[in-house]
């Protein structure tokens, strides 16, 4: 009796696993249907799985203790993981979302096409209509202060990706900062969307309210600075299956072609095209924008979790301990130089996130670590100790264009209700804008040629015996200024440039929270300048150069008028 008992128990269990694995696969060909993706969960027994598994699909979530994984992947990706026959579950709340729980501020039949004004703080989705209307009145409300522009259109071509760019003489290019916030790369973790708006909104509003408490904060960024904000870097994705462009209810992680964007980027570990996809239009798009503008500090927001998570996502921290998803130890394992800048901010987000949302009644908004083996600090995480990525945006930015870019989780759910939209705005607020006065703190100097007193652009600023790994700043097109957040401490920093002798400042020191201002670096040129350099034969297309410098040979370079890009022509 007993055997028979226990036969029809495990005949049992195993019809309730084929059921649950069936409504599993029913869920996801369901998502796949409508949307071209799909989230999932599933549990590995091995660490080491995760590092294949990364480079096959987005690995979302990963939980250490439990070894449950959380997975994106579009129908090509996941088709490839099914046939590990890895038992996985389809939860629908990260699938889908209510349209009568989300919009319950304002329900989605009260919206048209024709665009509404929004008040701020704002705590709606707007439609995209709206956010473009609101993003040109920013620049017709404060002309002095903002320019509205868009970097290219999307992979749909109906959309836009939107900028402001912040700044008192805003018209005008000045020795300043620039520094660089753009939300929803992935199209529904939105939280950022309408924040990034409101903090718009916030910036300029205060800064011409000279009795505002805040007033002396946002002064000395606005003028001291430029603030790029960007809302929504994937609009195409944001209002998937909404022909008009009304509602995110279908909002998806994916651009028009359903890649993940975030995994798109070349990558110094992994090469040019880790996804094995073409750079899309959204990427190409960004990578101009950091190709033409050298910025200093920068911030990613995300949503589906709440923490700071800074570089580097591709390789593991340096430690005595090799990771635990690396048994092989082929790492690479190697931190970011300026870790112990990016601990200090990231907690100080992190803190300033805490302690305004403990205000509010939220007691554990964005305490979690998943790297406390390391660096114990709730809320902040170094990225590949939680998981590893490829193909980042963050990577990226921070090794091929030196800017210093987080990565800011802002919610557990990727769309949250309507009705929560001020509050987490108000859990960072404070937060968003001491991160950009970050950007401002640090060495900072003007090089230029000693002969002619002109800028040299392109200049690379290093921090003897610490810089690596694309940490290093360069100067400025237009000016030759430059600036470097870092630690506090007292640095050697060499200045070279190419045809030039360097120059080392030794014993410069510098404090948490201020500027240590280099002045004028002069560099002396090592090769003989030409001199008489004329231009005659003058084309559209073709004009004849001609100068005396002997008989040594040089680089030309040149740029068409109003281009970014300069073309060279060498010997």
């Amino acid at each position: 009796m007993k055997k028979i008992t226990l036969n029809l128990l495990s005949i049992l269990f195993t019809i309730v696993l084929l059921n649950a694995q069936n409504t599993s696969k029913q869920n996801a060909e369901k998502y796949l249907s409508l949307k071209g993706e799909l989230t999932f969960i599933f549990t590995i027994t091995d660490d080491a799985e995760l590092e294949s598994l990364t480079r096959e699909l987005s690995i979302v979530h990963f939980d250490p203790e439990t070894n449950i994984v959380k997975a994106w992947a579009n129908e090509k990706q996941f088709r490839n993981f099914e046939t590990r026959n890895i038992p996985y579950q389809v939860p629908k709340n990260e699938n889908e979302v209510d349209e009568n729980l989300i919009y319950d501020v304002r329900p989605l039949h009260e919206r048209s096409t024709t665009a509404t004004n929004l008040t701020f703080p704002l705590a709606t989705y707007p439609t995209y209509n709206e956010y473009e209307q609101q993003m040109q009145l920013f620049e017709t409300t404060y002309p002095n202060l903002v320019d509205y522009f868009s970097i290219g259109a999307t992979t749909e071509g109906d959309k836009e990706i939107l900028f402001v760019k912040i700044s008192d003489n805003v018209g005008t290019d000045e020795q300043e900062p620039k520094l660089l916030y753009t939300s929803s790369m992935h199209g529904d973790e939105i939280a950022g969307y309408p924040m990034m708006l409101s903090l718009i909104d916030y910036i300029l509003t205060v800064y011409n309210n000279t009795g505002h408490t805040d007033h002396a904060r946002i002064k000395n960024l606005v003028e001291n600075a430029e603030i790029w904000i960007n809302p929504n870097a994937n609009p195409d994705g944001t209002y998937y299956l909404s022909g008009d462009n009304t509602s995110v209810t279908n909002a998806r992680r994916g651009n028009a072609n359903d890649l993940d964007l975030n995994r798109n980027y070349p990558d110094n570990v992994d090469g040019p095209h880790p996804d094995g996809e073409a750079y899309q239009t959204e990427t190409l798009a960004f990578m101009a924008l950091a190709d033409a503008n050298h910025f200093v500090i920068s911030a990613n927001f995300h949503g589906g979790i709440e923490l700071v998570n800074y570089p580097f996502d591709n390789a593991y921290a340096s430690t005595t301990t090799y990771h635990p998803e690396d048994p092989g130890y082929n790492g690479p394992y190697y931190t970011h130089p300026d870790t112990d800048w990016y601990e200090f901010i990231s907690v100080e987000y992190a803190t300033h996130a805490q302690t305004d949302s403990d205000t509010l009644g939220d007691l554990t908004y964005m305490t979690v670590d998943y790297d406390s083996y390391i660096y114990p600090s709730p809320g902040v995480t170094h990225g590949a100790e939680w998981y590893r990525v490829y193909g980042g945006r963050q990577d990226y930015m921070n090794f091929y264009h030196q800017c210093r870019e987080v990565t800011i989780e802002l919610s557990d759910d990727k769309t949250i209700l309507e009705s929560e939209l001020v509050d987490y705005w108000l859990y960072n607020k404070d937060a968003l804008l001491d991160y950009l006065t970050q950007g401002t703190y640090g060495f900072r100097g003007v090089v230029k040629d000693a002969s002619t007193g002109n800028p040299i652009e392109n200049a690379t600023i290093t921090i003897v015996g610490h810089d690596n790994y694309g940490s290093h700043t360069i100067t400025d097109v237009n000016f030759g200024d430059f600036y470097r957040p870092i630690k506090a401490g007292t640095y050697n920093i060499l200045i070279e440039a190419p045809c030039y002798s360097p120059e080392t400042l030794n014993g410069e020191s510098i404090s948490d929270y201020t500027i240590n201002d280099l002045g004028d670096i002069l560099l002396t040129p090592n090769v003989a300048v030409p001199t008489s350099l004329t231009a005659t034969n003058i084309q559209s297309t073709s004009a004849d150069l001609s100068w005396s410098g002997g008989s040594a040979s040089y680089d030309l370079r040149y740029r068409i008028n109003g281009a970014v890009s300069w073309t060279t022509v060498t010997g």
